[in-house]
């Protein structure tokens, strides 16, 4: 009998020990936190705070968004890839934080330190020039570039910002000269006060100054054709590749798949809610709702191209 109930006992307390495990086995079973890496107020803000708010309703859990700036984004995603890999920290990202930054050596981080939850938007910028330059395409704007007689005066973030990137690439591709000059917000601004050439604006900021004759859209940058500018083409159309900048979402290394595929499921849908759209439209900004294996795929790409030509400009760490 004595035996027994040992066996018994001992068989109650298995149970009980595997309870928490089993309870732990239920994903979500508490809140999710998205680590914002840039200030708040801005349209990618925005937007993430609604997803967020889909995501919350089709988890059952509250999906939060913590603001965490610094270091062009590095700060915030840095301490995301740091975070345990259980799916409860996730955070936002742009190819900067991403990849162009890793490149240089300026983040305690790694590509393989994090993985892609999936695409969320597109930071759709357009190449702008002054009004008064005689082109209205990139082919136009080589020919004025060549005979000018002096390097063109790119205005962008920094030299090696992934907007400057696109722009020198393309420069490169057509053979003109140029220099990078750093604006806190590049726009029309600078090509209206003479201080550039052609800037890496935002397209629906660019749009009513566009409109009236006061710069000239060049290229629009993304997957697709930008709506505010529907004859303008975008890099891949005139043979450029794909160069565009995205918004999305990623999640540290060693996240387990299947967490993976339910967060980028419930991310691509919450993009189909109103909310999301309408704020998407009144920023003027495209969704890019991608799976976590076509974010993977769009990051080697980018990866490969921005390596390869921040090596020849010489940005990339040693």
């Amino acid at each position: 009998m004595n035996h027994r109930i040992r066996l018994i006992a001992l068989a109650a307390l298995a149970t009980a020990a595997a309870l928490p495990a089993m309870a732990q086995d239920k994903w979500p079973s508490k809140p999710i936190e998205i680590i914002y890496p840039y200030p708040p107020g801005n349209d990618m803000d925005a937007v993430t705070r609604l997803v967020a708010e889909g995501m919350s309703k089709r988890l059952g859990v509250p999906v939060q968004v913590i603001n965490k700036p610094g270091g062009g984004g590095v700060v915030g995603f840095a301490e995301m890839t740091r975070a345990k890999p259980d799916g409860y920290t996730i955070g936002t990202w742009t190819p900067g934080p991403g990849i162009s930054q890793i490149i240089a050596g300026n983040t305690p981080y790694k590509i393989s330190d994090y993985q892609s939850v999936g695409g969320m938007l597109i930071n759709d910028f357009v190449l702008a020039a002054r009004g008064d330059i005689p082109a209205t395409n990139l082919k136009e704007f080589a020919a004025w570039a060549k005979k000018s007689g002096k390097p063109v005066t790119i205005g962008s973030y920094a030299p090696a910002a992934v907007p400057a990137l696109i722009a020198a690439k393309i420069a490169k591709r057509d053979g003109w000269p140029y220099k990078v000059v750093s604006f806190p917000n590049p726009s029309q601004k600078e090509l209206m006060a003479g201080d550039a050439d052609v800037t890496t604006a935002g397209a629906i900021g660019a749009a009513p100054f566009a409109k009236n004759g006061q710069v000239k859209i060049l290229s629009a940058w993304g997957p697709h054709r930008n709506p505010l500018f529907p004859n303008t083409a975008t890099p891949a159309e005139e043979g450029y590749g794909d160069l565009y900048t995205w918004g999305g979402m990623a999640a540290p290394a060693g996240v387990p798949k299947d967490i993976i595929n339910k967060l980028s499921t419930v991310m691509m849908e919450s993009l189909k809610d109103k909310p999301v759209q309408d704020q998407l439209k009144k920023a003027g900004i495209p969704a890019f709702p991608i799976t976590a294996e076509q974010m993977s795929k769009q990051v080697a790409s980018d990866s490969q191209w921005i390596g390869e030509l921040m090596t020849e400009l010489g940005f990339s760490k040693k």
